[in-house]
């Protein structure tokens, strides 16, 4: 089975095309370009060196890269460059390198795949190879960031196991080196000024990978050539960010604790407003019942003394003075009618209007009761009754029925009287 080819595969696939990992290496320019004054054309190494990105750039530089990898595929990129590689194990090959022979040691993504023993035999020999104020650079995935520790680190089967930033920082120290710098890389720049953090951030946005930069001793006219260089904080660490978050989730939960508060306020508001409004309701409520209850007493009161008026009325009517007072009511209501005018044409008739005057007279009471009407329909007593002095009505067509019906039998009086 031929898998010569596949982890250069692998890398293009699941970690980053070639031009974007070389524009990456970049970052580490500001730590190298005063390097490359101090040591013009010096030797530089690079364990496991891929595909030659880093050569390339060192390159660039002025210096003498050479590298080493024990993966043939990824080593035919550098080939078809011309870059100077090798083949073999890296580690063993820094052994062989004499003393403050290079100005750079290089090992991007290589320590999370070797042992701790290499590892420490890494930071020791490259030590001892570097000239003064060389450097060692060693780049890593970040296991600060969740997402990587849990799950991209392992997507990787060569990997051995994560390497905190903690413990490789402490290394160079423990070693020797002058100062130690960890450089936290590739996240995203929007992180750095966004104010909504979210818990997928605290999981996901930390750096993805990160570096420890050492520098082996020198002159102080040397080091401070990089002072501040390594004085500079770079990237997002799990700490910051988590920090970041919380503040926010802080200024959250106040926020929501200030409109808990004014939502419980106007809840109590409105309770207190409903509660008013139930009791003028209520009150309103009360003082209608009231009314409603006086009107319907009313209402009673009216139909009881309706009832009583009805039946005085009907007993009034079933008594023996209402109907011997029959009559008389029927003349007032002639004298009061239209049929007043047969009246007058009456009293035209002397001799007729004696003997009414003598019927009449008989009765004061009745006699004065009809002068009433007579006064009340018009009549003055000064004034004789005549043909061409009367407002009686221009026909008997014009008179009720009931006044045609006097006005008939008086016509059938007068008419025996003149017999």
């Amino acid at each position: 089975m031929n898998l010569s080819g596949f982890y250069r595969a692998f890398e293009e696939r699941f970690y980053a095309p070639r031009s974007v990992i070389k524009t990456l290496r970049m970052q580490y320019l500001p730590y190298i370009s005063e390097l490359a004054k101090i040591y013009p054309g010096a030797a530089t190494f690079d364990l496991g060196c891929g595909r030659g990105e880093w050569l390339e750039l060192m390159q660039a530089q002025g210096f003498k890269p050479f590298g080493v990898d024990l993966d043939a595929g990824m080593l035919s990129a550098c080939q078809e460059l011309g870059l100077s590689v090798a083949k073999g194990d890296a580690i063993v090959y820094l052994q062989s390198l004499e003393d403050q022979s290079q100005a750079v040691i290089s090992a991007f993504h290589v320590v999370e795949h070797i042992e701790f023993e290499q590892l420490q035999t890494l930071v020791f020999e490259a030590l001892r190879v570097l000239k003064p104020g060389g450097l060692l650079i060693m780049e890593t995935p970040n296991p600060e960031n969740i997402e990587v520790a849990t799950r991209n680190f392992y997507l990787d089967p060569t990997h051995q196991r994560p390497v905190t930033p903690m413990l490789l920082g402490f290394l160079p120290e423990f070693h020797g080196f002058a100062r130690v710098a960890t450089v936290r890389l590739q996240e995203k720049s929007d992180i750095h000024t966004r104010e909504d953090i979210k818990l997928t951030d605290v999981l996901t946005a930390v750096s993805p990978d990160y570096a420890v930069v050492a520098q082996k001793s020198a002159s102080a006219e040397i080091l401070n050539l990089f002072s501040e260089v390594f004085s500079k904080r770079r990237g997002v660490d799990l700490h910051n960010l988590a920090n970041r978050f919380d503040h926010r989730l802080d200024d959250f939960m106040s926020a929501h604790h200030e409109t808990r508060k004014a939502v419980d306020h106007l809840r109590a508001d409105t309770e207190n407003a409903d509660h008013q409004l139930r009791a003028e309701i209520n009150r309103a409520e009360h003082q209608l019942r009231k009314e409603i209850d006086a009107i319907r007493s009313e209402i009673g009161n009216l139909n009881r003394n309706l009832a009583a008026a009805l039946q005085e009325n009907a007993d009034l009517r079933r008594s023996i003075s209402w109907r011997i007072t029959a009559p008389l009511r029927g003349a007032v209501s002639f004298l009061r009618s239209p049929g007043s005018y047969t009246m007058a044409k009456v009293l035209q008739y002397p001799e007729l209007s004696d003997k009414i005057n003598r019927v009449i007279l008989k009765f004061p009471g009745l006699h004065q009761r009809l002068r009433s009407a007579a006064i009340q329909n018009g009549w003055s007593p000064e004034v004789h009754w005549s043909e061409e002095k009367t407002d009686a009505p221009a026909s008997i067509a014009d008179i009720s029925p009931r006044a045609q019906a006097i006005h008939a039998s008086l016509v059938q009086e007068i008419a025996k009287l003149k017999s």
